[in-house]
């Protein structure tokens, strides 16, 4: 068991660049805000430009070229 815990730590320790001091660890409400929430509103964002961008446009005069009375 101990054997086995030891080759674990030494794995992640193989996979990891030469200088590399990581940072801190993300709280849960700092995880679930950058990775839901921001991904959400920017969803819906981009959606609502959207819809407006392709709303309906006011209406122009029949042209005598278009119809015909």
């Amino acid at each position: 068991m101990t054997n086995n815990l030891q080759s674990l730590v030494s794995l992640r320790t193989i996979a990891q660049e030469d200088g590399y001091i990581p940072g801190e660890a993300l709280s849960a409400i700092e995880t679930v805000v950058t990775f839901v929430l921001i991904p959400i509103v920017l969803f819906f964002v981009i959606a609502l430009l959207s819809w407006v961008s392709t709303g309906e446009r006011k209406k122009k005069k029949s042209s005598s070229i278009t119809s015909i009375e």
